[in-house]
């Protein structure tokens, strides 16, 4: 029997950058239910605090998390899909800490802030060296 979702859930509403790394740590799992995500900055600071994702596989967001590995990704406008991708996560905790550790490595990996810098310079760089050797 399902429980009811009221004690399960808390609605927190906006909160500072200064709060969410305690409330990244407080949860179990996150859930993005989007349907119309293009990429999905919160997907990447929830991994990069160790959680697991279930979001709907949309836009940008199998670019940030790896379906099966870092989180679930379920069709768009599949509830029943979504409502059993996060009771299968809700019911494993060995699942979920596994896809935890591996969104947290994901991300220091692919997403952590030098290496996006450097990759930004390194674009900014071949596009400046293509625009200086044009006719």
């Amino acid at each position: 029997a399902l429980k009811p979702i009221a004690r399960r859930v808390s609605y927190l509403g906006q909160r500072t950058e200064q709060q969410l790394p305690a409330i990244y740590a407080a949860c179990d799992l996150y859930v993005w239910p989007s349907i119309n995500e293009a990429w999905g900055m919160t997907l990447l600071e929830a991994q990069a605090s160790g959680l697991p994702v279930v979001a709907g596989r949309t836009g940008g967001v199998p670019n940030v998390v790896e379906d099966g590995k870092t989180g679930l990704l379920t069709p768009i406008g599949d509830a029943a899909a979504f409502a059993a991708a996060v009771a299968k996560m809700l019911d494993a905790p060995d699942l979920r800490a596994s896809m935890g550790q591996a969104a947290s490595a994901y991300i220091a990996g692919r997403h952590e802030r030098s290496k996006v810098g450097k990759s930004v310079d390194a674009a900014l760089q071949r596009a400046v060296a293509r625009y200086k050797a044009r006719p």
